[in-house]
């Protein structure tokens, strides 16, 4: 079967569905840094958004960036689909990890900063995460935010531990508990990891105290997805500048760049997944549970028709979904 056929029916009814409902209010929470895939994410958030399928609420950075140009790399994003005044924020004490030790800076972030147009500050000047987030799910319809984590949970752990403050008098807790539709996070390994996953390791206590307290229903997309999915190779076909396109070429993978044959797209999985939900054509979902994380960041499914936790699998084979993500970051640069 060829490319374009294959994509074709990939965009049929079913895969990519149009839309037909309100707007997913959304908030984004990245680890804009290390991984190309948070690029494609906030990009096919954008392209969601231009569909009419998502409203982008705010944009959070979760784990410190050693050239201090995540939340600048989010802005240039932003700006480059013409949304150059959303909400940015990060985190400033970043993630508390042992990866975070030993971290490289980011290949891409100050190519982006430097190469595109944006006004952002660095990260140490941005706003902080934690109040941009009780500030926007006070200002939220009750139960409709989605908010979609794919790096650190560092941000939804100060969230939980928050008290009243001017935006709301409700605890974290209860805010999350009226405001919050559903958590989707890109994270672990189901149904157990055989060692840590990266994110859940950027700060492990984190990922503990929301895998236990997180007060809604949580759908968890584990790194067996995100890796069965090869994507971005098509960017290279999209004409220049384009920040998607350049942070690909730029990101080292497999002994080249990210472009060459595309790489894993853990992160744009699960933003597709927490914008239209998990769409019966593309996902297998897992029965009630819950998700337990130890203190070295591993993770166990524990099935309990009690939980509020889910997991997903891809359905069938996995080159739809990655046909339908690779379209979805091209979107504007046709």
């Amino acid at each position: 079967m060829t490319p374009l056929l294959l994509l074709s029916l990939c965009l049929q009814p079913g895969s990519n569905e149009p839309a037909d409902a309100a707007p997913v209010p959304v908030i984004f929470d990245t680890d804009m840094a290390g991984d190309c895939d948070d690029v494609g994410a906030l990009a096919v958030l954008h392209a969601l958004a231009d569909r009419g399928e998502a409203e982008i609420l705010a944009v959070m950075t979760n784990s410190t960036d050693p050239a201090g140009l995540s939340g600048a790399a989010c802005d240039v994003i932003n700006t480059f689909y013409g949304r150059p005044d959303l909400p940015l924020a990060s985190d400033k004490q970043g993630a508390v990890g042992p990866v975070t030790a030993t971290r490289k800076g980011s290949s891409y972030t100050p190519v982006l900063a430097e190469e595109f147009p944006h006004d952002a500050p660095p990260d140490a000047e941005l706003p902080d995460a934690l109040p941009l987030y009780r500030e926007t799910l006070a200002a939220a319809a009750d139960g409709t935010v989605v908010i979609c984590s794919v790096g650190a949970l560092s941000n939804l752990e100060d969230l939980l531990n928050s008290g009243p403050d001017a935006a709301s008098p409700l605890s974290g807790e209860e805010l999350i508990a009226r405001k919050v539709k559903r958590l989707v996070v890109m994270g672990g390994h189901f149904p157990r990891s055989a060692k840590p996953e990266w994110n859940l390791r950027l700060d492990p206590p984190a990922a503990v105290s929301v895998a236990v307290r997180w007060p809604t229903e949580a759908l968890w997309q584990g790194f067996e997805v995100g890796a069965k999915l090869i994507c971005g190779a098509g960017l290279k076909d999209l004409p220049e500048p384009n920040p998607i396109r350049r942070a690909f070429e730029i990101r080292p993978y497999m002994g080249g760049r990210s472009i060459d044959r595309g790489k894993p797209a853990y992160d744009q999985a699960t933003l597709l997944l927490a914008v239209r939900g998990p769409q019966e054509s593309l996902w297998t979902v897992s029965p009630a549970g819950r998700v337990v994380v130890d203190s070295d960041a591993h993770t166990e499914w524990v099935p309990d028709d009690a939980g509020r936790h889910r997991f997903v699998s891809i359905k069938g084979r996995p080159n739809r979904l990655a046909a339908l993500i690779d379209e979805l970051m091209a979107v504007r640069g046709r």
